[in-house]
């Protein structure tokens, strides 16, 4: 059985879908109802403030992709006080705490869509708080810990920010080489393939997954 958190997101819709393609178990978390959801997935919603509360059925995989909603700048690492306590509460507390639970209820493998560039050190919040959560997820033990780091992720919303951002890595990716290259942007197609096709091949100990993986 999968559980999939995250499941209304961008990303994370194109894993749970990609996932069923693959004639896989899938239990969907989420806090409101998936619409279009195939007959097949089973949908759990909860109240993501009484985490400490919930209790998994019996699982063997768990894919994190829970995300707050940001803008292009924040990512760059501009945030407010108030922003950054509701980011690290989604980004790091609550997929924390699944984790957590996901492990209590028998899974052993974890996979995690994190950031390029993720360091616990970094003076960019997001990438500090993506590379704290990491550090953590390692820490609980899995038997495979699937860490995935990509860049930008292109085609997100038909939103200002997102469409500049799309332009800009069109425009950047081609002189990304070497060390840079993992910074390329990402098409969410060929991440959730890579995604979903890496978690499934269960290769033991902690793997993680830059640009050059996604294929």
């Amino acid at each position: 059985m999968n559980l999939i958190a995250g499941s209304t997101g961008f990303l994370g819709n194109h894993l749970l879908l990609e996932l069923n393609s693959k004639s896989e178990d899938i239990i969907a978390l989420s806090r409101r109802t998936i619409p279009n959801l195939p007959e097949k997935i089973e949908e759990l919603l909860i109240d993501f403030d009484q985490l400490s509360e919930l209790k998994f059925p019996q699982i063997d995989r768990i894919y994190l992709s829970l995300g707050y909603p940001l803008y292009y700048q924040n990512v760059m690492g501009f945030m407010s006080k108030n922003l950054k306590k509701d980011f690290f509460q989604v980004d790091f507390s609550y997929q924390l705490e699944i984790a957590r639970k996901a492990k209590e209820a028998g899974a052993k493998s974890i996979t995690l869509i994190s950031a390029s560039g993720a360091d616990s050190n970094s003076w960019n919040y997001y990438l500090k708080t993506k590379g704290m959560l990491e550090k953590e997820i390692i820490k609980l033990g899995f038997e495979t810990t699937n860490i995935f780091q990509p860049g930008h992720l292109r085609g997100n919303k038909l939103r200002l920010d997102i469409i500049f951002a799309d332009l800009v890595s069109i425009v950047i990716d081609p002189f990304l080489h070497g060390p840079l290259k993992k910074f390329r942007s990402i098409s969410v197609k060929k991440l959730s393939s890579s995604v979903i096709n890496y978690s499934l091949s269960r290769v033991n100990g902690v793997n993680y997954f830059e640009f050059e993986d996604f294929h």
